[in-house]
C-alpha cells in the first residue's frame, strides 16, 4: 500500500506517452491493475491539470466506486474551494490531493490548502 499507480485520463481513455497517445479503456485497465494488486491510484484528468479549471469529482468518485481503493486528485484544482470539496470526498475513497500548478501560480498558500481541508 506504499505504491500508488497513476492513470491519465481523457474521458475515459488512458492517456499515454505524454498524453499524445491512447492506450484503451480506463475501466479495463483499472481491472487490470486491481488484478496485479494496486493499492492506490493517483488519478489526473489530463484535460484539466495544469488548468486550473477545478477537478473532475465525477472521474475521481467513479473511480474510487469502480476500484474500492484510495485515490489521489490530480489534474485541475484551482481554489480553496476545489480542496474543500475533494475533503468532503474521503469517505467516498479520495485520499489527497496534487496541487502544484495552484500553489505554483499563488491561488493559495500550503498553511491556507492545510487549514480549508482541516475545516472540512
Amino acid at each position: 500500500d506504499r505504491i500508488a499507480i497513476g492513470v491519465d485520463v481523457r474521458g475515459t481513455t488512458v492517456a499515454t506517452r505524454g498524453w499524445t497517445q491512447e492506450a484503451g479503456d480506463v475501466w479495463a485497465l483499472l481491472d487490470r491493475l486491481q488484478a496485479d494488486g494496486c493499492q492506490r491510484y493517483v488519478v489526473t484528468d489530463v484535460t484539466r491539470d495544469g488548468m486550473l479549471t477545478g477537478p473532475n469529482l465525477e472521474l475521481l468518485a467513479e473511480v474510487a466506486a469502480y476500484t474500492g481503493k484510495p485515490v489521489v486528485a490530480s489534474g485541475g484544482i484551482a481554489n480553496l474551494d476545489d480542496l474543500r470539496a475533494l475533503a468532503t470526498m474521503t469517505d467516498r475513497g479520495i485520499e489527497g490531493a496534487i496541487i502544484g500548478k495552484a500553489l505554483y501560480s499563488g491561488a493559495f498558500t500550503l498553511p491556507e490548502a492545510l487549514a480549508a481541508v482541516a475545516q472540512s
